[in-house]
């Protein structure tokens, strides 16, 4: 009986200290289906295919550094709405006077409900900025 007060005891402490832990963090579980399309619109984000959306990472990004020059980017992609597929985005490379100096393409699969993060690094030393010239989701049905 002692045994089982005594574990009953540490279950109830740990599931305390664990809810403390997560308030005083500020982390808030997320909750499945609890992102609609009003409230990505409402954060920024664009609907670029019909129920995929995209921005530029704001909230849980950690981009890369470049020593010796260069750009580095992040973009998100949501699949909210539909299953991604075949993300194709393309990007051209902009110096400080607004010219194209380079493109870069990326390819990434996306299912629905994933959100992605793209990383875009440009190791030249003009590099000022990223342009999206294109993005497409294709999923292939069966």
């Amino acid at each position: 009986m002692l045994a089982v007060v005594l574990l009953a005891m540490g279950f109830v402490a740990g599931s305390t200290l664990a809810g403390l832990r997560q308030q005083i963090s500020g982390a808030v579980a997320a909750k499945p289906g609890g992102e609609t399309r009003q409230t990505l619109l409402e954060a920024g984000w664009q609907d670029a295919d019909q129920g995929v959306f995209t921005r530029r990472c704001q909230d849980n990004c950690r981009k890369p550094v470049l020593y010796g020059g260069g750009v580095v980017d992040v973009m998100e992609v949501n699949c909210l709405e539909r299953p991604c597929g075949e993300i194709r985005v393309a990007f051209d490379v902009v110096d400080g006077r607004g010219q194209v100096i380079d493109r870069i393409d990326e390819i990434r699969n996306g299912r629905q409900g994933e959100r992605l993060q793209i990383v875009l690094e440009s190791q030249n030393s003009e590099a000022h900025r990223f342009v999206l010239q294109s993005f497409s989701a294709k999923a292939r049905l069966d």
